[in-house]
């Protein structure tokens, strides 16, 4: 539960900070560079597994960091951070249907906590959406969830426990995917960085997508995929926390309080029925 916690400290930062210093970059650059330098720094601890594990883990790093940063990325040019925050509450419901896909058995006391999280993280930042308006935004958000949500699942049932070993390899089969888009489709000579963007990118490559990915991963390991799903939810109030205190966003304190109450609430209650039974 640690790993996971600290993964949703990482990650709540990114929302504001794409939205503010790298929405106006292509978004085949951004990825690119986050996923070249997070590659570079877990690089030195690959370790010669079988060939198997390797190929496995490049197909999954292909749809978990590959496919869903891209997606993700692109959809700021048509949503704000706010936005951005709403839709990816959808992604417990597809930790969901993945996982009963592979085999694993729901009771309705998840389901209920994972619907709980998705309505309280909904309400924070109701307000700030207009569906008519962001119809490809949200595509490519419910896309990008569907991604992280697989690559998620995949993760916990096929790699085990030699994470930080295959780490590289994941980085590698989503640098794979991304460098054809990357290569032919963005004149990299023209594009001219700042040097809040270049901080930037440094700061989300190593943090949310070196460092937070892996400890997202890691911690998996240990909790069940009820527990996983509520997880994805709680980088919401915080994301919204970091959007008022540095990018001065507004946002509907009452919403706000009440969404938050709500995720807590779910989590405190899937907590204790998990300890009830003594499964984790």
């Amino acid at each position: 539960m640690f790993y996971l916690i600290v993964a949703t400290i990482c990650f709540s930062l990114s929302f504001g900070l794409i939205k503010d210093q790298l929405s106006i970059l292509p978004a085949e650059f951004v990825v690119f560079c986050r996923l070249f330098i997070a590659f570079l720094i877990f690089l030195p601890f690959f370790k010669k597994l079988t060939v198997d594990i390797h190929l496995k883990t490049m197909c999954i790093g292909i749809i978990q960091f590959g496919l869903m940063y891209m997606l993700f990325i692109k959809a700021f040019g048509y949503l704000q951070g706010n936005e951005i925050a709403i839709l990816t509450t959808t992604t417990p419901i597809f930790v969901a249907i993945w996982s009963c896909l592979f085999g694993e058995k729901f009771k309705f006391i998840y389901i209920f906590c994972i619907l709980a999280s998705v309505v309280g993280a909904g309400i924070i930042v109701w307000n700030n959406i207009d569906f008519y308006a962001i119809v490809k935004g949200i595509f490519l958000m419910e896309c990008c969830n569907c991604a992280f949500a697989l690559g998620q699942v995949l993760w916990k049932k096929f790699v085990g426990k030699n994470d930080v070993n295959l780490m590289a390899s994941a980085y590698l089969g989503s640098l794979l995917f991304v460098a054809p888009f990357m290569f032919m489709g963005v004149d990299v000579a023209s594009i001219t960085l700042s040097k809040g963007q270049i901080l930037s990118l440094l700061y989300l490559s190593v943090v949310p997508t070196g460092i937070g990915f892996w400890l997202w991963n890691k911690g998996a390991q240990y909790v069940r995929y009820s527990t996983l799903a509520i997880m994805n939810n709680l980088k919401i109030p915080l994301g919204v926390i970091f959007a008022i205190l540095i990018f001065h966003e507004k946002i509907n304190i009452i919403n706000f309080c009440v969404g938050s109450l709500i995720i807590l609430s779910a989590f405190l209650i899937l907590q204790k029925s998990e300890n009830s039974t003594k499964k984790y």
